[in-house]
């Protein structure tokens, strides 16, 4: 069996030469693998855009307060 892999998360890649057997389990695992990446991606996105909403949350009320209550 070929053990070709992605160049930069060395994924499994399907090759001609391979039994359809094989292949199957190795697309497989490299589905899971993109869902995987994909999940920790959005998941990070998410927590920065948390976080960027509550630096502007508290700029926001520092400058209402006229008054640095709130460390940024």
């Amino acid at each position: 069996m070929i053990e070709d892999k992605t160049p930069f998360y060395s994924l499994p890649l399907p090759h001609p030469d391979n039994l359809l057997q094989q292949d199957v389990l190795r697309i497989k695992y490299a589905l899971t693998g993109v869902d995987r990446l994909m999940y920790m991606q959005t998941n990070l996105r998410r927590q920065q855009d948390e976080l960027l909403n509550e630096k502007l949350r508290r700029v926001k009320l520092n400058q209402l307060l006229g008054e640095s209550l709130l460390t940024i």
